[in-house]
């Protein structure tokens, strides 16, 4: 099992650098990175702003240490967006010269189809035999999902339970093949993937540390106008919808 998911994290990383080879051929769009449970949104977001704008763009998703270390590598990167507290916690590796928020993310507890729970603590019970989440401290997700759990006091008694990934989208792959029973991922993907799923769950927000999802400019780009006319457009009512349609507010 262990080795199955590095095997899929590594491949994962690799796409994550297949994008930036390619992004090489667009010399001058605008590169934008985020949270791989934000590719959606964001994409939409980066969308429309092209249409509005003419300004062309890239991007790049992965858990905020892949993102973070090829926005380092490439030098190319404008812009990441995340949780605040990781991207605080880059240090050195990438460093900010402001942050724009976006909305507060929600920790949701998801659950495949053939499987119907009533609420967070269910996890513990005989109807959940594996819980998928993201690593740990190197994604948004992981993190809250493993606060949620010890605010349970389930940290211990579930270990055995517990499979960790590298995103909240392989989270999800493992919820739609039936190879996880429930998992922790963000209300963004759950309302993403609702008609796929058995169901989801808001795990109460006293059970893990506030998510503020923000858009992080990277220094050495706060003065380059392409920036700052994507984080202004950040702001519009149209990106805005954009983000509350997918439980960003």
């Amino acid at each position: 099992m262990e080795r199955r998911h590095l095997f899929i994290g590594t491949i994962f990383c690799c796409a994550v650098i297949f994008l930036f080879g390619a992004s090489a051929l667009f010399a001058g769009n605008l590169m934008i990175a985020a949270g791989a449970g934000y590719k959606k949104p964001v994409t939409e977001v980066m969308k429309a702003f092209e249409k509005d704008t003419g300004i062309k763009t890239d991007a790049a998703f992965g858990n905020i240490q892949m993102v973070a270390s090829q926005a380092k590598q490439t030098g190319e990167i404008s812009c990441i967006i995340g949780d605040q507290k990781l991207l605080d916690a880059l240090g050195s590796t990438v460093k900010f010269t402001d942050y724009r928020l976006i909305g507060k993310g929600i920790l949701v507890l998801a659950y495949r189809k053939g499987v119907v729970l009533e609420k967070p603590e269910d996890i513990a019970s005989d109807k959940v035999k594996s819980l998928f989440m993201p690593q740990d401290k190197k994604a948004i997700y992981g993190t809250a999902g493993t606060e949620a759990l010890e605010s349970y006091g389930y940290t211990t008694k579930l270990a055995g339970k517990i499979t960790q990934v590298a995103t909240v989208p392989q989270v999800v792959s493992y919820l739609l093949t039936g190879e996880a029973d429930a998992g922790f991922i963000n209300l963004t993907e759950a309302m993403a993937n609702k008609d796929r799923l058995g169901g989801y769950l808001i795990v109460p927000q006293d059970k893990y540390k506030e998510i503020r999802i923000v858009a992080g400019i990277v220094k050495g780009f706060e003065n380059k106008p392409e920036t700052g006319k994507f984080i202004d457009y950040l702001q519009t009512k149209n990106a805005k919808d954009i983000f509350a349609k997918y439980g960003l507010k």
